[in-house]
């Protein structure tokens, strides 16, 4: 691997050497030299009085006493003369100091909030016309971006091309055939043969991708290998024999599933050979919400060692390579049309998977055929390109937050651009923003987010200590209608404050609308996002003149719809959802976000611009549905997007105290702890010896949401204008996220190498893109036997063990950031 210079990582990691980088700003690092997070250092110092004399035993003698009288007065007065000294002295030090330090504290809690406006005004909807969605090549994006980039130096400091060496498998370009071929079991004569489907598009790691020829006896086909999909195939008691000599069919879609956990998932079920293919079909992705219980993948494993393993989630399975093949979809088609006589009743595949019949099969033993794979890869090594720049903060330069994206996207560049641009008008205009900037272009996201997690892996203790927050934005815009937001709860209401003052891109055929009064606005927030607009009566003996006067002041008084709005309506039209939801929903795991988020405790939040999205009704689990591109999408909705990234963005640079709310937090763990409970009620009626009866559960989280609120009731409680203890104040919200962070990492996705560290939310075995609550029990928990087995009591007693442990070191820990504040 190519390992960065000591000087590119010290200058990309926001370096406090950067402070003389631009001469013309002296005067604002002059500002930031000074502390603001010792109490001593705004406040004038007043020195001890000196010791002036020592008293000694007074002599009988008289001429001695009248001599000590006079030498008493003499010194007397030079006492007093310094004194007075002493005190002029004191008085002009204290207004100088007093001086200085009002002046360092209106420079640290000016806060211009009309940059909100300025900025929205450098974001026209012209730039957005006739906006391509091509994917150009992530290098001649990287190169074109970091010219750019380079352009702002004035502004952006710390411009850098990195460059992430990986070794990768691609398919021998020589003569060698690789293909598949259908041949009689008794004579070898030949049925079928199809060749490797031509394509460039395929790489993998090489750790996982080998060369090979199977004679397979098996194949089975799982849609897109999805952990619900497979999930199918066990409820329906299919098992895999022979696996070396299994072959296994998905079909391709990177926004379902990446190419990469794919072959993961085929790794993890010990499969031989993997057959992947391009669905030319036109349906419409769906989940069958089926889900495989920890008790029979635990019973897959035959010996006490690999079982006590699986519990322990130690077991491995990495050291099985894999050989891959792609084919077209009508190649596979034939395959699965010859075998239809050998298959002895293959099941048929269900109605989610397909909007119309198919000849593909679930799979299974052939008996009459043999199937054989031959694969032939070679190694090759690529270079991943990450493109990064910040913006430095003026007062509290060293915290900053994170915005990425996918680098070759040419909308996400458009959008990122603009706002790159936006904040360096203003900064020309005088605005200094507080905290720094990052801004990331990623490449390699096809290849499990693999720069993301280099950077992280050699950047961990500066983000551990330094980044206040992640936002990822995903796809961007993938349709006219509504916000996709997953991510921290932490976020909400930055959320829908941002989502509050930026004008709904929609038409409608009205200007004024009655806003309802939603579950996603805090109590102490609602007067300020409830626009109450009730028209007055109008009196018999009142004036035509007197009426339509009336009638243009309460028509001024009107607001245009917000993204908010959009939002509310969009989430009252949801399948079987009586209520509002919170504009925030539960992570997306296969988000850059939930990297940062579930893995390193950092905020995250993904947004996007999609349609309306469903959801299903399944407590838990989101069912994903993805939305279809539309072919236009209006100037004006990029806008408003546009504004709306940059407004959370505002928010968390400029504002002195971060405004992350922790009650968010406790309501979202209240509603899961009750939804949970219910949802395995028999659960712990069969392991209740073990891991106690519910209201253990439900005590332990009322005692963690009762300290969140209450430490959010302290903040609030802190005067606005307490600028001086904001710092330590704020060093605490941002130590928040990282409490649910767990050294016990949870295996996740199946896979070793993705491991999950939060404790309340993460991956379960199933339902691939979802996370659920509480994962260490829902893994255990979720279709356990009546009578389960003794290892598998044992194993709940230690999950609930290690969960509640967590909980109440996240207690003390709250509850002593809470006496420090009321200390303040």
């Amino acid at each position: 691997m190519l390992q960065l210079g000591t000087e590119e990582r010290t200058a990309l990691l926001l370096s406090e050497a950067a402070d003389d980088d631009d001469d013309n700003n002296n005067d604002n690092h002059n500002v930031i030299n000074i502390p603001l997070n010792g109490r001593n250092d705004d406040f004038p110092v007043v020195a001890k009085r000196p010791k002036t004399y020592q008293r000694h035993p007074i002599s009988n003698a008289h001429p001695m006493l009248c001599f000590g009288l006079i030498l008493g007065a003499f010194i007397l007065g030079c006492l007093t003369g310094i004194i007075i000294l002493l005190y002029r002295m004191s008085s002009d030090s204290q207004q100088g100091h007093s001086s200085l330090s009002s002046n360092v504290l209106e420079t640290a809690t000016n806060i211009d909030l009309s940059i909100r406006t300025k900025l929205f005004q450098s974001i026209r909807q012209t730039k957005f016309l006739a906006l391509s969605r091509s994917i150009e090549s992530e290098n001649d994006a990287a190169n074109k971006l970091y010219e750019q980039w380079k352009s702002y130096s004035s502004s952006l400091t710390h411009v850098n091309k990195l460059t992430y060496d990986i070794n990768l498998s691609k398919f021998s370009s020589s003569n060698i055939w690789s293909g598949i071929q259908l041949t009689d079991d008794s004579n070898r004569n030949e049925f079928l043969k199809v060749n490797l489907l031509s394509t460039e598009n395929f790489l993998s790691f090489s750790s996982l991708v080998k060369s090979g020829e199977i004679d397979g006896n098996s194949i089975y086909y799982v849609n897109y290998g999805r952990q619900e999909d497979f999930a199918y195939l066990f409820k329906n008691r299919i098992r895999f024999e022979d696996h070396e000599k299994s072959i296994v069919f998905m079909r391709r879609k990177s926004k379902i599933i990446s190419q990469t956990e794919q072959i993961h998932q085929a790794i993890y079920y010990g499969f031989g050979g993997l057959v992947l293919f391009d669905d030319n079909e036109n349906t419409q992705t769906t989940t069958t919400n089926d889900r495989y219980s920890f008790f029979r993948d635990w019973a897959r494993y035959s010996s006490p060692d690999e079982r006590q393993k699986y519990i322990n989630g130690t077991l491995n399975n990495d050291n099985h390579l894999i050989s891959v093949l792609i084919l077209s979809y009508n190649d596979v088609q034939k395959i699965f049309e010859l075998l239809q006589t050998d298959s002895n009743g293959w099941l048929t595949c269900p109605t989610e998977w397909h909007d119309k019949p198919t000849s593909l099969r679930i799979g299974g033993k052939i008996s009459i055929m043999k199937i054989r794979l031959v694969v032939n890869v070679e190694p090759t090594k690529i270079e991943l390109p990450v493109v990064m720049s910040s913006i430095r903060g003026t007062i509290d330069a060293e915290h900053f937050i994170m915005i990425g994206y996918q680098l070759g996207s040419i909308e996400l560049n458009k959008i990122i651009n603009e706002i790159i641009e936006a904040y360096i008008n203003q900064i020309k205009n005088g605005w200094n923003p507080r905290r720094s900037i990052l801004f990331c272009a990623w490449s390699g996201l096809d290849y499990d987010h693999y720069t993301i997690r280099r950077w992280l892996s050699d950047n961990y203790h500066f983000v551990d200590k330094n980044l206040i927050a992640y936002i990822d934005l995903g796809n961007g815009i993938l349709a006219n209608s509504t916000l996709n937001l997953h991510g921290s709860p932490l976020l909400e209401q930055i959320a829908n404050r941002a989502a509050d003052f930026v004008p709904s891109p929609l038409e409608h055929n009205h200007t004024c609308h009655h806003r309802l009064v939603t579950t996603t606005i805090s109590n102490e927030e609602s007067h300020h996002h409830h626009h109450d607009h009730k028209r007055k009566r109008r009196n018999d003996d009142d004036g035509h003149e007197h009426h339509m006067e009336t009638k243009q002041q309460e028509e001024m008084k009107c607001e245009p719809h917000k993204l908010l709005d959009e939002w509310i309506k969009a989430s009252k039209n949801q399948t079987g959802i009586n209520k509002t939801l919170d504009i925030v929903q539960a992570i997306d795991i296969d988000s850059s976000a939930a990297l940062f988020q579930l893995q390193y405790g950092i905020p995250s939040i993904l947004i996007e611009m999609t349609n309306q999205q469903a959801l299903a009704n399944d407590i838990f689990y989101v069912s994903h549905s993805l939305s279809i591109v539309e072919r236009e999408i209006r100037p004006e909705v990029y806008v408003a997007y546009t504004q709306f990234v940059t407004e959370i963005i505002r928010q968390l640079i400029d504002e002195p105290l971060i405004s992350f709310n922790l009650t968010y937090y406790a309501n979202q763990i209240d509603e899961q702890v009750i939804q949970y409970v219910a949802h395995y009620t028999r659960e712990y009626g069969s392991v209740g010896s073990h891991i106690g009866d519910p209201s253990d559960f439900i005590t332990t989280l009322n005692d963690l949401t009762k300290s969140i609120r209450k430490f959010q009731l302290n903040i609030n409680q802190l005067s606005k204008n307490d600028y001086i203890h904001f710092p330590s104040i704020n060093t605490q919200l941002i130590e928040f996220e990282r409490l649910f962070i767990s050294n016990d990492h949870l295996p996740g996705m199946n896979t070793i190498d993705k491991i999950y560290k939060h404790i309340l939310i993460g991956p379960a075995f199933g339902l691939t893109n979802t996370a659920v609550p509480f994962p260490l029990l829902s893994n255990l928990l979720f279709g356990i036997a009546e009578d389960p087995p003794t290892a598998l009591c044992d194993a709940s007693k230690l999950f609930w063990l290690k969960l509640k442990e967590h909980i109440h070191f996240i207690n003390r820990t709250l509850n002593g950031f809470d006496g420090l504040i009321e200390k303040i």
